[in-house]
């Protein structure tokens, strides 16, 4: 289990992880509010219909905490992959980019998403997906015609 992800966001790629010193900044920013409160708040008016975010309405979710969790996340996971080109993402390059690709410059469903899904990875964990590895010792094909 891994509680970084990688998300398509903005220009590229983003690795998004929430260490301990930005949870604890984003609590501290949010308030003293739990990011298990957090997780609560914006998953409750959240859904996918044709595998995009909607708001289905009910959620308490606060639009600080939701741009704060993408920033810090940002600089937790520190890395982007940016026109095949892997690059490190800072304080001033996160600030940035909430600027220019979160809620006003997004609708806000979209932040809410991808808030919902850093949360997700901190709390609950993801699966890594690994790279199927070569059988050895086997032919590539099998159908039975070949063996004959």
């Amino acid at each position: 289990m891994d509680t970084a992800t990688e998300i398509g966001f903005a220009d590229g790629a983003y690795r998004f992880w929430l260490p301990m010193p930005q949870i604890l900044e984003l609590e501290r920013k949010c308030g003293g509010k739990s990011i298990f409160v957090m997780f609560d708040q914006i998953g409750s008016g959240l859904g996918l219909s044709e595998e995009r975010p909607v708001y289905l309405g009910g959620g308490s979710a606060m639009v600080t905490d939701i741009r704060e969790i993408i920033r810090l996340a940002l600089i937790g996971g520190n890395s982007a992959m940016i026109d095949g080109e892997e690059k490190q993402v800072g304080p001033n390059a996160a600030r940035q980019l909430v600027e220019d690709y979160i809620y006003p410059a997004r609708p806000l469903v979209e932040a809410l998403h991808l808030a919902w899904a850093i949360l997700h990875a901190a709390i609950n964990g993801i699966e890594v997906k690994k790279k199927a590895e070569p059988v050895k010792g086997k032919s590539r094909s099998s159908s039975p015609r070949d063996k004959s």
